[in-house]
């Protein structure tokens, strides 16, 4: 028997097919447009944290636009088999980030080969069926504060792009630009409401290009056409301590997978069975870890904010996301184009973050309240937790300094310390009966 149902609630469920040449061309456009967003995730976080600049970001936002293509491509049309966009992940982004505020550049870039080992371990572990398991600690309180922190971090990248030139006029744009993106969020009708980001995205450059600044230089100095490059960081074997650290983030990528799936599969009322997880876990490893790294940009996954896309557009079909996965792909060939992305203003790209991070935020809040019980417990829980995380994340380099290396760039992770902290605190500290209720319901 199928394990997918009809979900009427939908103007396009998940298997339907195009049902006019007009359909096939909005919807594969609207697609197209809203996979921009994680561009923006790949250049902001690890693009800029890394301070590459010039042809060699260029060069990695091509990689990066590549990627998005093929692991969304293979995950929707062999893994998970939803129309959930995969994109540059902000756990090993962060991971990397930290490495280069902990060991330097040259350490950080080993990164994406010491991804290799991580991916290869969790595509093991996803074949064997291992993180089915990770439903019995998985409870609202981990779930809310791991997407509430993952918003607080992005509104911190996103406050500092902003803020990149001083409280000059690209800041006053910045602010203004993450209003515009909110309000369309929220107001936006139509294909609107579906792209804000697109939009905001648009909007910038027009601005910025008016007033002189957008590097058009960058753009001209790209090639016309270009394969994405293979191991552009080199193939030396990694450090020990970063192929610890690698592993230990991609099965924290891993849960962060396994808790978007299940919300989208609730939305779009399709179950999905061991069978079906072993089968996206084990892609998850292969393309989303190990290729990703090969071609030197941060590990993928499928992002939680597709919720929020099926949620306004209503349109869950895979063929329309099929086609454009496919488009991206083709578009990576053309340097321009990733010129054109590598001279993105800062205040853009910090905009969209800000913009992005608010709507995190009010999930991550309302994940708590789906909770069954949310009193004293649990408010301490969640808030002790994030606040050490967030506290740990922005402690100065003097402090990381007294520490190993593999602590301090576990602490600079605020996603990963407080998933640890949340679980540590619900299920072993402050376990009660609720916690065993819910432990037992989740098995």
């Amino acid at each position: 028997m199928s394990d997918e149902t009809r979900n009427t609630s939908l103007i396009y469920d998940v298997n339907d097919k195009p049902r006019s040449v007009k359909d096939l061309f909005i919807y594969t456009s609207q697609w197209i447009m809203i996979m921009f967003y994680p561009v923006v995730w790949g250049y902001s976080i690890v693009g800029l944290g890394l301070g590459l600049t010039g042809e060699e970001l260029g060069l990695y936002m091509i990689r990066v636009v590549f990627m998005i293509g093929v692991a969304t491509l293979v995950q929707v049309s062999f893994g998970h088999k939803l129309s959930m966009i995969s994109g540059p992940n902000i756990i090993p982004s962060l991971a990397i980030v930290a490495a280069f505020s902990i060991g330097g550049k040259d350490y950080a870039l080993q990164s994406f080969n010491a991804y290799i080992f991580a991916g290869l371990l969790v595509a093991i572990l996803g074949f064997f069926g291992v993180f089915s398991h990770i439903g019995k600690v998985w409870t609202p309180l981990t779930s809310g504060a791991m997407i509430m922190m993952v918003g607080l971090s992005t509104s911190m990248v996103g406050v500092g792009l902003i803020a990149n030139q001083n409280a000059s006029l690209p800041f006053y744009v910045g602010i203004a630009l993450a209003l515009i993106c909110g309000y369309l969020s929220i107001k936006g009708k139509g294909m609107l409401a579906s792209v804000p980001v697109l939009i905001t995205i648009f909007l910038g450059y027009i601005i910025f290009m008016l007033t002189g600044r957008f590097d058009w230089e960058l753009v001209r100095s790209m090639p016309t056409f270009t394969l994405p490059q293979v191991f552009p960081y080199g193939t030396a074997f990694p450090p020990i301590d970063l192929i610890i650290i690698m592993i230990i983030v991609n099965i924290f990528s891993a849960i962060n997978l396994y808790g978007n799936i299940q919300g989208y599969s609730s939305i779009v009322k399709v179950k999905r069975d061991l069978k079906a997880e072993k089968r996206y876990f084990s892609i998850f490893g292969m393309v989303e870890g190990v290729v990703t790294s090969i071609f030197g940009v941060p590990s993928h996954v499928a992002y939680g904010e597709n919720l929020g896309f099926v949620l306004l557009t209503r349109i869950a079909s895979r063929i329309f996301l099929i086609i454009a996965s496919s488009v991206f792909i083709l578009m990576s060939f053309f340097g321009n184009i990733g010129g054109i992305m590598a001279a993105m203003p800062s205040a853009v790209a910090g905009a969209v973050l800000l913009g992005v991070a608010s709507t995190l935020i009010g999930i991550g809040a309302k994940q708590w309240q789906s909770a069954k019980v949310f009193e004293t417990r649990e408010i301490f829980i969640v808030g002790f937790s994030i606040f050490l995380a967030f506290g740990l994340a922005g402690l100065p380099a003097e402090f990381y300094n007294t520490v190993p290396r593999l602590v301090g760039t576990l602490f600079k992770n605020p996603v990963i310390t407080v998933i640890i902290f949340v679980v540590f605190l619900e299920q072993v500290i402050f376990r009660n009966e609720r916690s065993i209720k819910i432990v037992k319901e989740n098995e």
